[in-house]
């Protein structure tokens, strides 16, 4: 397969033919596309976004994944997930409000998600333990020390989980 290298979106388009739709709602269309120059195969996402800041302009997206003959039939026969983002895990071309399709590679972005999940236990935990030291005004220090000591050992019990 190609290196995915930036592209003219509309010469790219017209190399397409749709071997194979997935999936259309309203606002997303999933569809096996084939470049009839090059046979690459790709798994396509088309999305349209209702701007309503904008007076509810309609934009619209695509990203093209790039995909061997083995997913081609998987997908086809429905026995691989496609579902953007969650299964788009390898470098895709995309779209954005100009005409062309740039490389976009989600593998440095993986890791946010733990990141963000140790985040909001984190701030569970700073709210729990804020909640606590309110009412901690009848304890005594030795009590109140317990409490911040639970607190930071919490925090560095969140902070092992993702490197486990």
């Amino acid at each position: 397969m190609e290196p995915l290298l930036p592209r003219d979106k509309d010469k790219f388009l017209a190399a397409l033919e749709t071997v194979k739709e997935l999936e259309q709602t309203e606002f997303e269309t999933y569809s096996i596309v084939k470049d009839r120059e090059t046979n690459e195969h790709y798994l396509r996402y088309f999305l349209t976004h209702i701007n309503l800041s904008e007076g509810g302009r309609r934009d619209e997206y695509e990203h093209f994944l790039p995909i061997d003959n083995d997913d081609v039939l998987t997908l086809i026969f429905g026995e691989q997930p496609y579902r953007f983002p969650d299964n788009w895990r390898s470098p895709y071309l995309r779209s954005g409000n100009d005409n062309r399709l740039i490389p976009f590679d989600p593998t440095e972005n993986h890791d946010l998600e733990e990141d963000a999940q140790a985040e909001l236990a984190m701030l569970a935990q700073l709210e729990a333990f804020k909640e606590k030291w309110m009412d901690a005004e009848h304890l005594s220090e030795e009590e109140k020390e317990r409490l911040t000591r639970e607190y930071f050992a919490r925090l560095d019990e969140i902070l092992r989980k993702p490197q486990e």
